[in-house]
């Protein structure tokens, strides 16, 4: 069976005495942990729902390389893994579990040492959700990545890998899977109880996080999809009255009291709109109806869609149950599954170019009426231009003479005159699904079917009609049924890293030596994950040495790309505070600012041989994070002028605290910052002869 959740009861004793265990380590590392830490993700004291995990830290100045630690031990005492790692990001796939609280830190690796470990940071992991297992599996024809999948009625949606193992899950959100893009965007409903539209249609990511969510006026259902324009579609429900058609049911009806005569129009019939809502202000900007564009002399006679219409009171016409857009064809194409069609829709004039499936009264079908597909579930275009949908075939044995019921994959060619089955694959009765289910073409040619038969299973079949693998989700009506699954590459469509190159450091102050005159400063961007990831950088600074300019990069999964900038550094001025602003296309909540210091003077390139000058030093600012106050001591070993300034990050001139010649000898000052606003700043001393600088923070 599959696991349901009880939202009133919580947690199991034996889960709320282990949480309680989980909670006390984690507060106790968050007072260990460093507030000033270069770490990032997860942040300390995070609670994930996966284990497949993304760690990334912050550049630390002529690093040439980072070592990644995990344990369950606060000291370290044991390591469940360690990586060494040229970029900022590590993805873990491999060594981490369910219910399970994990200690990471990491160290910069430098020409000839490592520094010493950063404080670590901790997270806990939540339990499964989900009870899958696989039945078989054949890892040589195996299509790389995970099968993420949607749950109905125990409304929760969750990720399995090749072994079953699950590795995500939507955690307390009651989501419900729909969909991913190549892009990696991820959509689906969540079930908010009691409300009239309680399956609100959004975009998600793997952290959970709500990307956009439909203003949830009308109900949506079945799908919702990104438009290439940023807009969102989705399936929403409309209503008119109609006739009750003469049939089987009709004494039924009549007994109820209506004429049931095929004319009268009497009887609320439930169709479909199609809504497009603008990305920003989610406001209504196109419409297509069913009742606009299907004729009500069409409906389902076979499947007893009027047997439920008699005891709901209303009739479910057209159950338009998948939607997607074929950007090159300006077209949107869709499942109607009471009418047994899918409809070939141009957009933006809502012109249908084609109706495909079982012929009826209207005429309107003229593709494809002797494939005889039922009730199908999903649609997929393909880049061979044919049509792969999953046909459920309640109304096999009408449409096609079968037996019983039988549930199949088929792949459609379609011209304009014809339509033909160019491959299918067909279940067995046992797996029989009569609603939702799927099928997905993968990359390497095979399909994934699923279906809701046999308790929730996906089975990935090669186009020579072979099983390479079987997952079974153990899910039961009424607690539970599969509603789709696809195979996706992984749960990070935008992990990424950006490093300064040429990134130095002089006593604690990072940044890039860009000589005076015309300069390029470059960077270096890996793609950790394993999406296609366009982004759009743009770079700014404070002084105007690179203007600002715009640059749109494609990186392929797991590569790396060095991109520059050229700039005029002008000569009356040290340093400028520069900033790289890097947004990936599809997924604008990741991007990342990258802000350092641009000097038109050499800095340091050798961390482990870096020397004070043998006529000055700036000693180390004390305490160091401060409030208010704070000491700053300088020593000369001869007469010279000294020059002693604070700035703030941007290089603007904060204070001088000395500009005198001095006698050999140790000077003490304070700087009192209690008129300045909390934050890092640069104290620099120069002579007749060198400058050192050191970083200091602010904290009210």
């Amino acid at each position: 069976m599959g696991k349901t959740r009880n939202r009133s009861s919580g947690l199991a004793r034996s889960s709320v005495d282990k949480l309680s265990k989980i909670m006390k380590k984690l507060i106790l590392s968050f007072f260990i942990s460093s507030a000033f830490s270069n770490l990032m993700t997860p942040e300390d004291g995070a609670i994930l729902n996966r284990i497949h995990v993304l760690f990334e830290w912050k550049q630390i100045p002529e690093a040439i390389s980072y070592d990644l630690q995990v344990s369950e031990e606060m000291n370290f005492s044991s390591i469940i893994f360690e990586t060494i790692d040229s970029s900022l990001v590590h993805i873990e796939r491999d060594n981490l579990n369910w219910f399970s609280t994990y200690y990471w830190r990491v160290r910069a690796n430098f020409n000839n040492y490592s520094s010493e470990w950063l404080l670590p940071f901790s997270f806990t992991t939540t339990e499964a959700l989900s009870s899958s297992s696989i039945e078989y599996l054949d890892e040589s024809q195996y299509q790389e990545g995970i099968t993420v999948f949607g749950a109905f009625f125990n409304y929760f949606s969750a990720a399995i890998d090749h072994t079953g193992k699950e590795v995500w899950n939507s955690g307390a959100n009651d989501f419900v899977y729909y969909s991913a893009n190549s892009f990696g965007n991820v959509f689906g409903c969540n079930l908010f109880s009691g409300t009239e539209n309680n399956l609100p249609g959004m975009e998600i990511s793997f952290q959970n996080e709500i990307i956009w969510e439909e203003p949830n006026d009308e109900f949506l259902h079945h799908d919702i999809i990104k438009l290439p324009n940023g807009n969102y579609l989705g399936i929403v429900e409309t209503n008119s009255l109609g006739p009750i058609p003469i049939g089987g049911w009709t004494a039924s009806f009549q007994n109820l009291g209506f004429q049931a005569d095929g004319v009268t129009i009497e009887f609320p019939w439930v169709g479909d709109k199609l809504v497009e809502w603008d990305k920003d202000t989610k406001e209504v900007v196109w419409t297509w109806n069913t009742f606009d564009h299907f004729s009500m002399l069409d409906f389902d006679q076979y499947g007893g869609t009027w047997t439920e219409a008699y005891l709901s009171l209303h009739y479910d016409w057209t159950h338009v149950n998948a939607v997607i857009f074929d950007e090159s064809e300006s077209a949107i194409y869709i499942s109607t599954r009471h009418l047994s069609r899918i409809t070939k829709i141009n957009y933006p004039s809502g012109e249908i170019i084609w109706n495909l499936g079982h012929e009826m009264p209207s005429g309107q079908v003229n593709l494809g009426t002797e494939i005889g597909f039922s009730f199908q579930h999903s649609i997929q275009k393909l880049e061979n231009g044919n049509i792969l949908t999953f046909d459920n075939g309640n109304l096999s044995p009408e449409f096609r003479g079968t037996d019983q019921p039988i549930s199949r994959a088929i792949e459609i060619e379609i011209d304009d005159n014809s339509a033909v089955i160019a491959w299918s694959y067909d279940l067995p009765p046992d797996l029989f699904g009569f609603a939702s289910g799927n099928a997905q073409k993968l990359d390497n040619g095979n399909v994934l079917m699923t279906t809701v038969g046999g308790g929730g299973r996906s089975l990935e079949i090669n186009p020579q009609g072979e099983l390479i693998w079987e997952g079974l989700y153990n899910l039961s009506l009424p607690d539970g049924a599969v509603y789709r699954a696809h195979r996706i590459p992984g749960l990070y469509p935008a992990a990424y890293s950006v490093m300064i190159n040429n990134f130095m450091e002089t006593n604690g102050i990072g940044g890039v030596f860009l000589p005076t005159g015309s300069s390029n400063i470059s960077f270096s961007i890996t793609n950790e994950g394993p999406y296609y990831l366009p982004l759009l950088l743009q770079i700014f600074d404070d002084e105007g040495w690179f203007g600002s300019q715009t640059l749109e990069i494609l990186l392929e999964p797991n590569t790396t790309q060095a991109v520059s900038f050229n700039g005029n550094i002008a000569i009356n001025t040290n340093f400028s505070s520069i900033q790289l602003l890097v947004e990936p296309v599809y997924h604008p909540d990741k991007a990342k600012t990258v802000s350092f210091i641009g000097y038109n003077y050499p800095l340091s390139n050798d961390k482990s041989n870096n020397t004070m000058s043998d006529q000055f030093s700036l000693n180390n600012p004390f305490p160091n994070p401060f409030n208010s106050s704070i000491s700053i001591n300088f020593s000369l070993s001869q007469f010279q002028h000294a020059l002693l300034q604070v700035f703030n990050t941007k290089g603007q001139l904060i204070q001088t605290l000395v500009n005198q010649n001095l006698s050999e000898g140790t000077y003490n000052n304070n700087w009192n910052a209690i008129n300045q606003s909390t934050g890092v700043y640069i104290v620099k001393l120069t002579t007749s002869n060198s400058m050192e600088t050191q970083k200091i923070l602010y904290l009210k």
